[in-house]
């Protein structure tokens, strides 16, 4: 069973334990199970809620009862078994599904390999590393993930890719 991450959790809300995730693009809607990844340990936890709330998703999963449990958690990553997702649609992206592609500019330039993600808020970031060391790709317009090649797509702003 591969686990792929589907978002991090960023901050509590409310008392009753709800976990504020973020880049979860969805996902959360549909699981029944989740596991949370928190340094070392891996717990795998029922969800009893889980419901868009601005930017985030508010989650309440079993054994998380109030703010000072979900507090506890903040940081953790939020996985979930691939086969049990689905296409996360057009113009989104699972961010297990970006991490190992290569990106190359619309001229063909390879830059490198996506090592992982960052979320910055406004746009999630691609980590690229490559011969010209690591950069940073905000998944912007100017980058298509091209699913069928397995590859992202960037057609570089003046600027982006220089040291």
């Amino acid at each position: 069973m591969a686990l792929v991450r589907i978002g991090k959790v960023v901050r509590a809300l409310g008392l009753k334990g709800h976990l504020g995730v973020a880049g979860s693009e969805g996902a959360l809607g549909t699981l029944e199970r989740v596991v949370l990844r928190h340094g070392a340990a891996e717990v795998e936890r029922k969800v009893l809620e889980a419901r868009p709330q601005g930017r985030l998703w508010a989650v309440r999963i079993d054994g998380v009862a109030d703010r000072t449990g979900a507090e506890a958690l903040v940081g953790a990553e939020v996985l979930a078994p691939r086969e049990e997702l689905g296409e996360a649609g057009e113009g989104r992206h699972y961010w297990g599904d970006l991490e190992g592609l290569p990106v190359v500019t619309v001229q063909g330039e390879a830059l490198g390999t996506v090592t992982g993600l960052m979320e910055t808020g406004a746009v999630d970031v691609l980590v690229v590393q490559g011969a010209r060391g690591e950069l940073l790709v905000p998944l912007a317009p100017y980058v298509e993930v091209d699913r069928a090649a397995g590859r992202v797509v960037v057609d570089p702003p003046e600027g982006l890719l220089e040291p």
